[in-house]
């Protein structure tokens, strides 16, 4: 295959990638399945694509057509060339707001679509749990559905036309054809004309098959869709002549859910639906699933928009994390399942009439223990937004065994779904299986993710028997094995057993016909291998110990840390939350938390050759990591990318040497300690237009960054003035000590001097803890034996204050971090369990305020009192402790809006945003949101960052100066 790099080369304009590490990121997508590819292309264009595929024609080789990559089932997964159409061909082609279409490239995400609608009132209504990731074109490969599907149906709905190329090559445009049209298509001697031939004889020749066989329920997504041929009321002669004029046989309806097996989508026309004016959710708690699911078809009678269910499993899972708590206040005690029951129409009005006649006749039925409406659209949202995490929460478990995606997209009439989950929880408790529930109750599919240890024989055998017993089951109770998450290498050997010999055999031939030398997606709905090949993990794999620095522990080392990633891509999102900032900004899979999991199980598993974890081209995998800590929470699974990178840098120092530059900001504390000293003159070298230009020479310091400056007089020189006007000595209330981290103390003192006299007015008593460092630039540059000993210095220089029960108060999160989060996973021991004591006492500057002011309107200075806030939240004060109490403290404030920007990372992350190969894309990330917010505030506006690096990233870029929450407080008190 040496040619065919060369070939795709010289004819695209796109990238083709054939080097190990893009064959390893798109190995897999969020199913149990492995395939490595031959290479992977990323096409600019229509002609791209068709010039890969003639290529690949000529040479033979199979293509795998991708979007977001999250197939459950194993269709984004081949052995060929990828076809990633995310980066590039994610465009909005045309709109007709009056028609209500749109044309659209395959690689647009459904979020993104629906945000460009929404000016217009318009929205594709395939509400995916995936929504955020999910591409058009994967969307129309598997003929999704979502929530609301009970009211909006599947893709296929919304088809209008397709823009397809050929096995061949050739660009055909698929829409609702006449008899007459149809008759004139057959006649063409090209492929094009063969595929209408065959697909109108087999439609015709099965039709009573089809219908015999073919279940007759929404939610079927599985095989070919043969039965949209098949016309159930034929014009009669009298009433249209021996053709109908009437346009019905849409060619595009059969590449609809085929997976991409016989055509490669290029362009969709689809229709669209106004918003509607009104929703309410009516959340039923039950003590007892089956209960919850013997209520469905009563609420059905009502005619809701939604009916899903989430279990106690699930819900279990979001127990105690901080970006799942505050979406479980609808939640009361602890419910087996929970039914989210949704109305739509035309007012609030008649909304309320209709969830009061269901709670009134659930009443009498005597089912449900608890009701909880939510009217308002940020109630409905958070609940939205918890059962959208189900998929990753599912899969959410730590060790070998997890909740796997196999036996999970069976559908049954809704009627029958009480007694067809009773008889599957039969077969998982004979095999001692446990498992999750979730998902479309209304339609009679629930997500089904029962735990498997696929490492081991015994497992995989499980795995193949409850498949195999399942889809046994699904035929008794005439229902779909495929319902929403399509075939793939998962269900595709079931298709047989499922549709019969007679409809097999013509999806056989429907296949032969539109890809004759089988190069589109092979193994995919037909002739597929056996569910047990392709595995991701299986008998033979075997999981790494690696001996670490950091302690991996909650993750059973750092092997499972990297294989805790379930592929689930909630990494690829782009319009809102923080992870994964890179991402955002290159569209790049290798700068998702996702690729670089992908890429470190390979190499440490030993599949990428022998180098293993410290693989030198692993580096440029991890680079662009800003170790933002937005994955340990965001990240359904938990994967903590940041943790990991600092330790694979650590190691691969050890193997190939320290940087001049990583060491030399590594000891960030050394240098701003000099430059204060030695401040104002050291303000005046560094940022010299000289001196920028030497660092950029020597050490890769981008010249157009300006550093920050030193403070000659430092928040410690400060505290230690006997005569500190306001200082309160004799003060008899609570302790509480303010941390002196190195970039308050010797760049920007006024934040904590702000705390302090804060905390000394509320009458507390202040002490400051001896000068440490918390070694942050340490552990964010891999430096961990240092790090280590800092960690170790640090405990003790707090432990003190952690053990008296004193409140250890941060005005830097990043710093916070390092001592809640970081120090504990570096330190053995005793030493361990101090770093533990200290953790729990440390909080950020907002949870202290939180809890120190009294909770009603504060005495605030007119003259300097905003009208509106505009707030950035630090990546590390979202992930560990969230925004609520810096809002809490803000809203004190008088008539003063107080917003908080979902602006993401900030994209300057300490160095990282200094670093010359990482200004454009630090600059990417703060222009995708929080720089155009800033830009455009109001007057009265002020600004409020956390960070020191978030303060510096928005100066640099807008000129405004922001305020930290505590001089805030301080300028508006006064």
């Amino acid at each position: 295959m040496t040619k065919l790099p060369a070939a795709l080369r010289r004819e695209l304009q796109g990238e083709v990638r054939f080097d190990k590490i893009s064959r390893a990121l798109y190995s897999t997508d969020a199913s149990v399945y492995q395939m490595l590819p031959l290479g992977v292309v990323l096409p600019r264009s229509r002609d791209d694509v068709i010039r890969t595929l003639r290529i690949c024609w000529e040479q033979g080789v199979s293509i795998t057509a991708r979007g977001g990559g999250t197939s459950q089932a194993g269709q984004a997964v081949g052995d060929g060339v990828q076809l990633d159409f995310s980066k590039y061909m994610n465009q909005v082609i045309e709109l007709d707001p009056d028609r209500q279409t749109v044309r659209v490239q395959p690689g647009l995400v459904l979020d993104e679509l629906n945000a460009f609608l929404q000016p217009y009132g318009l929205q594709l209504p395939l509400d995916l749990s995936t929504s955020n990731r999910a591409t058009i074109g994967g969307m129309i490969a598997n003929n999704s559905a979502g929530t609301r599907s009970i009211a909006y149906g599947k893709t296929i709905d919304y088809v209008l036309e397709l823009t397809v190329a050929l096995a061949d090559g050739n660009v055909v445009e698929l829409r609702s054809l006449s008899d007459e049209q149809l008759s004139d298509k057959c006649e063409q001697q090209d492929l094009e004309g063969r595929c209408y031939r065959v697909v109108r004889k087999l439609a015709s020749d099965h039709a009573a098959e089809i219908h015999r066989r073919y279940p007759q329920i929404l939610r079927r997504v599985g095989g070919y869709n043969l039965d949209e041929f098949v016309r159930s009321n034929p014009p009669s002669d009298a009433e249209s002549g021996p053709l109908s004029s009437a346009p019905w046989f849409n060619l595009g309806k059969l590449i609809v859910g085929s997976e991409g097996t016989l055509a490669l989508v290029l362009e969709a026309k689809l229709r669209l639906v106004p918003l509607p004016d009104a929703r309410i959710i009516l959340a039923i708690q039950f003590d007892d699933l089956l209960a919850a699911l013997a209520a469905t078809p009563p609420i059905l009678a009502h005619q809701p928009s939604a009916v899903e269910l989430v279990d106690r499993f699930i819900l279990d899972t979001t127990r105690g994390k901080p970006e799942f708590e505050p979406l479980r206040d609808f939640i009361v005690g602890d419910p087996a399942a929970v039914l989210i029951v949704e109305f739509m129409g035309e007012n609030e009005q008649q909304l309320v009439a209709r969830v009061e006649e269901l709670e009134q006749e659930l009443s009498r039925l005597g089912t449900g223990q608890h009701f909880h409406r939510a009217a308002g659209s940020a109630d409905q949202a958070r609940i939205w937004q918890l059962r959208r995490a189900a998929l990753g929460l599912s899969m959410s478990q730590r060790g070998d065994a997890k909740a796997i995606s196999f036996v999970e997209d069976s559908a049954v009439a809704p009627e029958r779904l009480r007694d067809y989950i009773e008889r599957f929880i039969e077969i998982l408790d004979e095999y001692g299986l446990s498992a999750g529930f979730y998902a479309h109750a209304s339609v009679g599919l629930l997500h089904i993710r029962p735990v498997v240890n696929m490492k081991t024989a015994a497992g995989v055998e499980e795995f193949r028997r409850v498949a195999e017993r399942v889809s046994d089951l699904v035929l008794e109770f005439g229902g779909a094995l495929s319902g929403e998450h399509g075939d793939g290498l998962a269900r595709s050997p079931f298709q047989k057993k499922m549709f019969g010999p007679t409809i097999y055999d013509a999806f056989c031939e429907v296949k032969r016909t539109f890809d004759p030398q089988d190069l589109l997606n092979p193994g995919k709905i037909v002739r597929a291998p056996p569910v047990t090949e392709n595995l991701r993990f299986g008998a033979g794999y075997v999981t790494q110990p690696i001996d670490t620095t950091f302690d991996f522990d909650d993750f059973g080392g750092i092997s499972r840390a990297v294989e805790q990633c379930g592929g689930v891509g909630a990494c690829r999102k782009t319009l809102v939350g923080t992870m994964c900032p890179s991402y955002m900004a290159t569209r790049e899979e290798a700068d998702s938390t996702r690729g670089r999991a992908n890429a470190l199980r390979l190499a440490i598993s030993g599949q990428l050759g022998d180098d293993g974890f410290t693989d030198p081209e692993l580096y440029p995998v991890l680079a662009l990591c800003l170790e933002c800590k937005a994955c340990k929470t965001e990240c359904p699974t938990g994967v903590d990318m940041a943790r990991i990178k600092s330790e694979y840098l650590h190691q691969y120092y050890e193997r190939f040497g320290i940087p001049r530059r990583a060491r030399l900001l590594a000891h960030a504390d050394v240098l701003a300690r000099w430059g204060s000293r030695w401040a104002p003159f050291s303000n005046w070298l560094v940022q010299s237009t000289p001196i920028r230009w030497l660092n950029q020479q020597l050490l890769g310091l981008d010249r157009r960054r300006k550093p920050p400056s030193f403070s000659r007089n430092t928040f410690l020189q400060w505290w230690n003035k006997p005569s500190r006007s306001g200082r309160a000595e004799s003060s008899n209330g609570p302790p509480v000590a303010i941390f002196a981290d190195t970039f308050t103390n010797f760049y920007e003192p006024q934040h904590a001097m702000a705390a302090v006299r804060q905390a000394e007015m509320l009458g507390w008593q202040v002490a400051v803890p001896p000068r440490v460092c918390c070694g942050r630039p340490l552990i964010s540059k891999g430096l961990l034996d240092a790090a280590r000993q800092q960690a170790q210095v640090t405990t003790e220089a707090l432990l003190e204050f952690a053990e008296q029960g004193t409140p250890i108060v941060f005005c830097e999160p990043s710093c916070y971090s390092a001592v809640r989060d970081d120090h504990p996973h570096l330190l053995r021991g005793d030493a361990k369990h101090k770093s533990e004591l200290v953790a729990a006492s440390c909080v950020t500057f907002e949870e202290w305020a939180a809890g120190a002011l009294p909770p009603r309107a504060l005495d605030v200075s007119l003259k300097n009192k905003p009208s509106q806030v505009l707030v950035h939240g630090h990546c590390h004060q979202r992930s560990l402790v969230g925004l609520g109490p810096t809002k809490q403290v803000l809203s004190l404030i008088p008539d003063c809006q107080v917003i908080e920007l979902d602006s993401g990372c900030c994209g300057m992350a300490g160095s990282f945003g200094y670093e010359q190969e990482h200004y454009e894309v630090s600059r990417a990330i703060a222009q995708r949101s929080l720089i155009p917010a800033i830009s455009d505030r109001q007057d009265g506006t002020v600004v409020v960052a956390a960070g020191f690096s978030c303060r510096h990233q928005i100066k640099h870029f807008t000129g405004v100066e922001p305020f930290s929450p505590a001089t805030l407080l301080e300028m508006v008190l006064s």
